[in-house]
C-alpha cells in the first residue's frame, strides 16, 4: 500500500504580523475615537455652557425688571407681590430660551434656586457680597448647577460607562438694581427712554400749586387714574399713587404761567424732531451740544425750552398713554426776548406715565401724569457698577467721584449683571 506523503502548511511571517497588528489597530482606533469624543464633548460643553449662561442671565434680568415697579411708590409696597411676579417672569424667560435645541428643564423656586437679597460691601476685601433677604430686595441670584445633560450623546455614553455626571451644565448669575442716579447717557443705537419734557419742581412764590413737590412728594395730587401692569392699559380709578396736572402756556399767557416745558435737545423746538423724541426717546445725536450725556451732580442744567404744544406733540403724548418715560424737573424758567420761549434750569430726573391728554378752551394743553418707576441701562450711576475699580473707565470714575451726593432716585433704576 502506497503511502500518501503529508503536506506541511506553514504560516507566513506576514500572517503572523497581521494577527498582532489587528488588535493593536483596534486599540489605537479606540483611543483615537475616545479622544475625538472627548474633544466633541468639550466643544459641546463650551457651547452649551454659554447658552445656559445666556439663558439664566435673561431670566435674572427679566426678574429684576419685575422687582421694581410702580408698586414701590405706594405708601406700603407689597414686596411679596413683586417677588412673586419676578419668579413667574423668570420661569417664563427660561421656557422661551433653549440650550442645544432643548429647554433648560428646570423650575425656579424662591428660596431654592431663585434667591432675593442685596449686595453689601465687605470691609476686608472692598468687594460686595450677596446677602439673602426679603426686606426690600434689590438683587436676584439664580443657581442652575443641576441641569440635565440636554441630549449630549457623548456625555450620556460616558456617564453610563463611568457612573459620573459628566456633561452637565449650569450657571450662577446675579443681577442687581441700583438707583444712585447721576444722569443719563444714550448709546449708539440705544436712546434714553425720556420725554423732552420738564416739570416745575417747586414754586416758593406760591403762584403754582401744581408742582412736583406739592402734588407728588407731599401727595396732594388727586388719585383718579390707575395703570394695569398686566394689560398695559390706563383706566379711571384709584391705585394709591397721586397724579399731577401739567399745563402749557395759555394762548395769551406768559411762559411762567405754565408748569411744564418742552426741552430743546437738538430739536430747535421744531415739531418733527420733538415728536420723534416723544415717541422714541433721546439719542446720542440729540445730545451733541451736551457732550452726549446729561448730568445732574452739579449746578442746574440750563436748557432752551418752550411751553407751547402744537397738535403734533399733543398727538404724540396721546399715543404714549400708559408708557413710562423719564422726565426732567426744573426750578425756574427765564423768558427770552421773544416771550414764547426761554431757558429752564433743570435740576433732576424723575419718571412718569401719561394717563390722559386734554385740550382746554383757551388752547392750553393739559397732561395728567402719574409718577412711575423705570429701569434703563442708559443711567449713569453715582457708584461703580463693578466690584473691581480697575474695570471702571477713567471717565466713569471721574463722574462718580462725588461722595457728598450719593442720592437715590426712587423713580429710576439701572439693572445690570453683577456675577
Amino acid at each position: 500500500m502506497k503511502r500518501v506523503p503529508k503536506i506541511q502548511f506553514t504560516r507566513s511571517s506576514a500572517d503572523a504580523r497581521r494577527g498582532v497588528i489587528t488588535p493593536l489597530a483596534a486599540i489605537v482606533l479606540l483611543v483615537v475615537m475616545t479622544g475625538i469624543a472627548l474633544i466633541v464633548n468639550r466643544l459641546w460643553l463650551d457651547a452649551a455652557s454659554l447658552e445656559v449662561t445666556t439663558c439664566v442671565e435673561t431670566a435674572a434680568l427679566a426678574a429684576g425688571h419685575e422687582l421694581v415697579s410702580d408698586e414701590l411708590l405706594k405708601e406700603k409696597p407689597d414686596y411679596n407681590l413683586l417677588m412673586e411676579r419676578a419668579e413667574t417672569t423668570a420661569n417664563q424667560a427660561l421656557k422661551l430660551n433653549t440650550v442645544a435645541g432643548h429647554r433648560i428643564g428646570i423650575n425656579l423656586t424662591k428660596g431654592d434656586n431663585l434667591l432675593f437679597g442685596k449686595l453689601i460691601p465687605v470691609e476686608e476685601t472692598g468687594l460686595r457680597k450677596f446677602l439673602q433677604t426679603d426686606h426690600e430686595p434689590q438683587s436676584i441670584q439664580i443657581k442652575t448647577h443641576h441641569s440635565s445633560r440636554l441630549a449630549n450623546p457623548v456625555a450620556d455614553f460616558m456617564a453610563d460607562l463611568t457612573r459620573t455626571d459628566l456633561g452637565k451644565t449650569g450657571a450662577q448669575i446675579e443681577a442687581t438694581l441700583d438707583n444712585h442716579v447721576l444722569g443719563v447717557r444714550p448709546f449708539e443705537n440705544v436712546p434714553v427712554p425720556a420725554y423732552p419734557l420738564a416739570i416745575l419742581k417747586d414754586d416758593p412764590t406760591g403762584k403754582h400749586t401744581e408742582t412736583w413737590e406739592l402734588q407728588i412728594n407731599q401727595k396732594r395730587g388727586k388719585d383718579e387714574y390707575r395703570f394695569d401692569p398686566e394689560t398695559k392699559t390706563v383706566s379711571r380709578g384709584s391705585d394709591g399713587i397721586p397724579e399731577i396736572i401739567l399745563t402749557g402756556k395759555p394762548r395769551r399767557g406768559e411762559i411762567t404761567d405754565a408748569n411744564m416745558q418742552l426741552l430743546d435737545f437738538g430739536s430747535d423746538l421744531k415739531s418733527e424732531p420733538l415728536v420723534r423724541q416723544i415717541l422714541s426717546g433721546i439719542t446720542r445725536k440729540d445730545l451733541k451740544h451736551f457732550h452726549g450725556e446729561l448730568l445732574f451732580n452739579g449746578p442746574p442744567l440750563p436748557v432752551h425750552c418752550s411751553p407751547d404744544f402744537e397738535n403734533g406733540e399733543q398727538d404724540a403724548f396721546q399715543d404714549m398713554t400708559g408708557q413710562c418715560r423719564i422726565c426732567f424737573l426744573y426750578d425756574q424758567v427765564t423768558a427770552s426776548s421773544q416771550k414764547y420761549d426761554g431757558t429752564a434750569d433743570c435740576t433732576n430726573l424723575v419718571a412718569g406715565r401719561v394717563m390722559a391728554v386734554q385740550r382746554a378752551d383757551n388752547q392750553t394743553t393739559k397732561i395728567i401724569l402719574q409718577p412711575a418707576v423705570i429701569t434703563t441701562r442708559t443711567v449713569i450711576l453715582a457708584q461703580p457698577e463693578t466690584a473691581d475699580p480697575a474695570e471702571q473707565s477713567k471717565s466713569d470714575l471721574k463722574q462718580t467721584a462725588d461722595p457728598q451726593k450719593p442720592v437715590t432716585n426712587k423713580y429710576i433704576y439701572k439693572l445690570y449683571l453683577t456675577r
